[in-house]
């Protein structure tokens, strides 16, 4: 697999070095950290933030109902609010099951671990840049 034709430019900028030179696990955390980078940007939030609430606080805040900062749908069906509920609890999963456990322990990660879990971040990734604008006289997506 060729993980740069798979994922957008800008993530495997941040990947790229630690990707190519086998540090797989540290290619994940970079990968991951650049998720918690568009979640700030996105919801025009700061680190500082961060050091006071927590990450997983602030991602229940951005991303929790019954007015998510981040909104990637728009919320009008019980499958709309799954999907935005959803999407919370994979973030708050992916900070413990993936960020938490690789600083925390040290993680031999391979090529193919990697791959799946940096494409998975930057789907993620997508539908945050992507989500549904309320601030906009027209909410549309995008």
């Amino acid at each position: 697999m060729n993980l740069q034709q798979e994922i957008s430019t800008s993530l495997y900028q941040i990947v790229q070095d630690k990707y190519e030179n086998g540090l797989y696990r540290d290619a994940i955390l970079a990968a991951t950290f650049y998720l918690e980078k568009v979640i700030l940007d996105q919801s025009n939030c700061t680190k500082e933030e961060i050091r006071h609430t927590g990450l997983g606080r602030l991602i229940m805040q951005v991303f929790g109902s019954p007015e998510p900062v981040i909104q990637i749908n728009r919320m009008l069906t019980v499958a709309e609010v799954y999907e935005q509920k959803g999407l919370e609890q994979t973030l708050l999963g992916l900070h413990q099951f993936i960020t938490f456990s690789r600083i925390h322990s040290d993680f031999s990660d391979n090529q193919k671990t990697a791959d799946a879990i940096i494409i998975f971040v930057n789907y993620l990734i997508s539908r945050i840049q992507n989500r549904y604008r309320t601030d906009l006289n027209n909410p549309v997506l995008g």
